[in-house]
C-alpha cells in the first residue's frame, strides 16, 4: 500500500494515500482502525485530496504513532477485498445503535411519572409531556420515513398506539414501552461495542515485535516483516499471533479467546495453533502460515467489524412483509374502531411490530455463526451465503482439487451422500480416470463429466440450477472464477496465506474436504435456531395482540411486556446461545498435519532434484506445491509414478503417503 507523509506536527499528521481517492470502503474501513487506537483524538479523511488527517495525544511518540498508523492503513488494504457492499433494510431497530444506559433517563423519568401520577394525583399534563419527550425518537424516524422516503414505516404504528394509549389516559404502557425498547438498544449497543473492542485487539497486536528463529539464531523483528514459512518463538505468557504448525516445542495453551473452550490443552510438534491463544506454560517454535487478518481470529475479527448478515432472503422477505403491511395494518384498525367503538381494541394490532424483534433476532444469529465458522477454519462471506448453505441439495467438485489420498475426503462424500445431496464430478482428465475416482468416492458414473469443453460445465451447473437445485461449485478459486460465478455458492481451499479473491463465497481455510459439510452443518443450525426466534416472536404475539387485546381486552401493559419479552429471548437468549456442543465438528485437518504425519515416509528430495526428476522447472514447484492436486501433479509426471509431497518444515519433497 503506498502512502506519503505530507505533513507532520506535534499531535498531528496528515498522509497522503492515493487510494482514498476512489475506494470508499477503503476509507471508511481506514477511518473506522485509526479511530480504534486510544490516544487518537480526531480522524479525517479528505478524499478529494487523497489525504487522511489524524490528531492525536502529543504525549505519544511520533514515530510510534506513524508506525501505528501505517499498520492500520496495511489492515485495511488487506481486508477491503472481502469487504461487502451492504444496506440496512428499514426498521428502528436496524440502525446503529450506540446507546449508552445514561440514554434512558427519559424513558425512566416518564415511566416513573407515570407510576406515581395516579397516587400524587399528578397534573396529566406533566405525564403527557414526559411520555412525549421519550417517544420522540419513534416520532422523528416516522416523519423523517414520511418526508424524506414517501412511505410509513414501522415507528409510524408505534407512534400511533402510544399516541392512542396516551390520549385514553393509558400512561404506563407507553412509558414502559419506551423503556423496555430503550433497554433492548442499549445492550444491543453495548454488546457491538464489546465486540468491536475485542475485534481490534487483535489489530493493536500487530504493531509489535516478535522473536523469530533465523539461520539457527533467535532474532527480533516487526511482526509486519513475518512471512510464510518463517519460525516464530513464542515463550511463556505471550499471545500466539499467527497461525502455523508446532515444529519444535511443547506447551499448554489457553484457546478461549478463539474456540469458547476454558480447558487448556497440551501443544507439541506437529500440531496446529492458531492466533489470538495464549502459551500458559512452555516454548514453542511456529512455522508461520497465515498472519495478521488472514488467521482464523483476524477473519471473525473482520466479520465482527462489518457484520455482513443483511443479505438473507428471510431478512428481505420479512422486511418486504412489515412494509407491505403498515398501512393494511392502519386500516384494520379503522375498521375495527368503526365497528366496535373500542378505540383499545382498535389499536392492538398496531404492536405486531415484527419490524424489530425477528430481523434483529436473524442478524444476530447469523453474525454468531459465520464468526463460529471461521473460527473452525470456514470463512463463510455473508449472511446471504449462510442461508444459501443451508439449502444445497447438490455439489459439484472439480477433480482437481480433490486430496485423493486423504481419508477425510472419502468421509466427507459419505457424509454429503448420506444427507441426499447430489454428487457431480467434472475435470478435463481422461473419462477412465474421471470413472476410477469416481468409483473410489462411490460416485455414480452418469454423475461424471470428463473431457469436455469448459462450456459445457458450466452448463452442468446451469442446468441443475434449472432444475430447481441448489447448486454449490467445489473449485480452484484462481482459475474457475467463471464457474464459481455461475453457482449459487461457490467453495474453494485456501491455497496460501492470503484469502482468495471476492468471487469465492466460501474459503475452508484448511486442506479438509469436510469444511463442506462443516459450512452445510453450520448453515443448517443457524437457520434452524432463525425460525425457531421467529416462532417465539411470532406466536405470542399473535395471541396476545388478536386474542388479548381484540377480543378479551388485556391490559395494554401485559401487550407490551410479551412484545419486547419475546424480542428479548429471541435476540440475546436464544439468537445468541452456541450453536453447537464443543465438540459437534471434529476439528478440520491442515495439510501441514499430514504432511507431518507422513514425513518420514520414502526419499527426501530437495527442489532442484525433485524438478529434474519430474522433468519442470523449479519456479513450477514453487507455485503448485501448496496446492492439494500436487501429489496428483508430480504423480502424472514421475518416471515411476510416485507422488509426492512438500514439507515446509524440512524444505522437502518426500513420498506421499499411499
Amino acid at each position: 500500500m503506498s502512502y506519503q507523509v505530507v505533513h507532520s506536527t506535534f499531535g498531528r499528521y496528515r498522509i497522503r494515500i492515493p487510494q482514498l481517492a476512489h475506494d470508499s470502503d477503503f476509507a471508511s474501513k481506514l477511518k473506522a482502525l485509526v479511530e480504534s487506537l486510544a490516544f487518537v483524538t480526531e480522524v479525517r479523511i479528505n478524499a478529494q485530496a487523497s489525504s487522511l488527517i489524524v490528531s492525536y495525544q502529543d504525549s505519544v511518540c511520533s514515530t510510534t504513532a506513524l508506525e501505528k498508523f501505517v499498520s492500520c492503513i496495511q489492515a485495511a488494504a488487506d481486508c477491503v477485498e472481502i469487504s461487502l457492499a451492504e444496506s440496512l433494510p428499514a426498521g428502528e431497530d436496524l440502525k446503529p445503535e450506540v446507546n449508552q444506559w445514561k440514554d434512558l433517563g427519559f424513558p425512566a423519568l416518564s415511566l416513573t411519572l407515570a407510576l406515581v401520577a395516579a397516587p400524587l394525583e399528578l397534573p396529566p399534563l406533566i405525564v403527557i409531556l414526559a411520555i412525549a419527550g421519550a417517544a420522540t425518537p419513534w416520532f422523528n424516524r416516522a416523519a423523517e420515513s414520511l418526508l424524506n422516503q414517501r412511505q410509513p414505516n414501522i415507528d409510524l404504528l408505534d407512534s400511533a398506539w402510544m399516541t392512542m394509549q396516551t390520549v385514553q389516559g393509558q400512561f404506563i404502557a407507553p412509558a414502559l414501552k419506551t423503556v423496555l425498547v430503550e433497554v433492548r438498544r442499549t445492550l444491543r449497543g453495548n454488546t457491538t461495542q464489546t465486540r468491536e473492542e475485542q475485534s481490534l485487539n487483535l489489530l493493536n497486536e500487530l504493531d509489535r515485535y516478535v522473536w523469530v528463529e533465523l539461520e539457527g539464531e533467535e532474532q527480533q523483528i516487526h511482526i509486519s516483516n513475518l512471512q510464510q514459512g518463517d519460525r516464530m518463538i513464542v515463550k511463556s505468557g505471550e499471545m500466539i499471533l499467527v497461525d502455523g504448525i508446532v515444529v519444535d516445542g511443547y506447551g499448554l495453551i489457553d484457546t478461549q479467546n478463539l474456540t469458547g473452550n476454558s480447558t487448556p490443552i497440551v501443544c507439541s510438534e506437529g500440531q496446529d495453533v492458531f492466533a489470538s491463544s495464549i502459551l500458559l506454560e512452555g516454548r514453542l517454535c511456529v512455522l508461520v502460515n497465515r498472519i495478521g487478518l488472514n488467521t482464523r481470529a483476524g477473519l471473525a475479527a473482520l466479520l465482527a467489524e462489518l457484520a455482513p448478515v443483511h443479505d438473507t432472503k428471510i431478512g428481505a422477505f420479512q422486511a418486504e412483509f412489515v412494509t407491505n403491511a403498515i398501512l393494511p395494518t392502519l386500516a384494520l384498525g379503522g375498521t375495527i374502531y368503526l365497528m366496535t367503538g373500542n378505540i383499545g381494541a382498535a389499536i392492538s394490532p398496531y404492536q405486531f411490530d415484527f419490524g424489530s424483534g425477528i430481523p434483529i433476532s436473524i442478524s444476530t444469529t447469523v453474525l454468531q455463526a459465520l464468526i463460529y465458522a471461521v473460527r473452525h477454519g470456514i470463512y463463510i462471506r455473508s449472511g446471504g451465503i449462510l442461508e444459501a448453505l443451508a439449502h444445497i441439495d447438490a455439489i459439484v467438485f472439480d477433480i482437481d482439487v480433490l486430496a485423493l489420498d486423504s481419508p477425510e475426503t472419502m468421509e466427507a462424500i459419505a457424509i454429503l451422500q448420506s444427507q441426499n445431496i447430489d454428487i457431480y464430478l467434472v475435470s478435463g482428465v481422461p473419462e477412465s480416470i474421471a470413472l476410477d475416482v469416481a468409483t473410489q468416492l462411490g460416485v455414480h458414473p452418469h454423475y461424471v463429466c470428463a473431457e469436455v469443453p469448459f462450456t459445457q460445465k458450466i452448463n452442468l451447473i446451469r442446468g441443475l440450477q434449472h432444475q430447481g437445485k441448489t447448486v454449490a461449485f467445489v473449485g480452484d478459486g484462481e482459475d474457475e472464477t467463471v464457474r464459481l460465478a455461475c453457482a449459487h455458492v461457490s467453495i474453494s481451499f485456501a491455497k496460501t496465506s492470503q484469502i482468495p479473491d471476492p468471487t469465492t463465497d466460501v474459503v475452508i481455510l484448511e486442506d479438509d474436504l469436510r469444511g463442506v459439510t462443516h459450512a452445510i452443518a453450520i448453515a443448517k443450525r443457524a437457520m434452524e435456531i432463525i425460525y425457531e426466534n421467529t416462532a417465539t416472536i411470532v406466536i405470542p404475539n399473535l395471541f396476545m395482540q388478536i386474542g388479548g387485546g381484540m377480543f378479551l381486552g388485556v391490559n395494554p401493559v401485559y401487550n407490551v411486556i410479551v412484545n419486547n419479552g419475546t424480542a428479548f429471548v429471541a435476540e440475546f437468549l436464544n439468537g445468541s446461545r452456541p450453536l453447537f456442543e464443543t465438540n459437534f465438528l471434529p476439528p478440520l485437518k491442515s495439510s501441514s498435519q499430514r504432511i507431518s504425519q507422513g514425513k518420514s515416509n520414502g526419499k527426501a528430495l530437495k527442489q532442484g532434484e525433485l524438478a529434474k526428476r519430474l522433468g519442470v522447472s523449479s519456479q513450477s514447484l514453487t507455485s503448485k506445491r501448496l496446492k492439494p492436486e500436487f501429489p496428483i501433479w508430480t504423480q502424472a509426471r514421475d518416471p515411476e509414478g510416485i507422488a509426492w509431497n512438500f514439507d515446509p518444515v524440512a524444505k522437502r519433497y518426500r513420498h506421499s503417503p499411499a
